[in-house]
């Protein structure tokens, strides 16, 4: 199975780069969500792809989730 975001070799959906975003993303959405004073998960998606901080495959994983909002 490939990847669904770079086409590399893949368990599942995502290789296990943009797997360890994805769930580095999700364990994040609680934190940012109660120091932002409750932010949306599609604003943080937002957020997420916006900042210049975010690595590559975060971003990639952002815009997968949010279309798959």
């Amino acid at each position: 199975m490939k990847c669904k975001l770079c086409e590399k070799q893949a368990v599942t959906d995502l290789c296990s780069h943009h797997q360890s975003a994805r769930e580095n993303l999700e364990a994040a959405y609680p934190r940012w969500a109660k120091a932002y004073g409750g932010i949306g998960w599609e604003e943080f998606l937002d957020n997420v792809k916006r900042n210049v901080q975010t690595g590559r495959w975060a971003k990639e994983v952002a815009e997968l989730l949010e279309r798959d909002t």
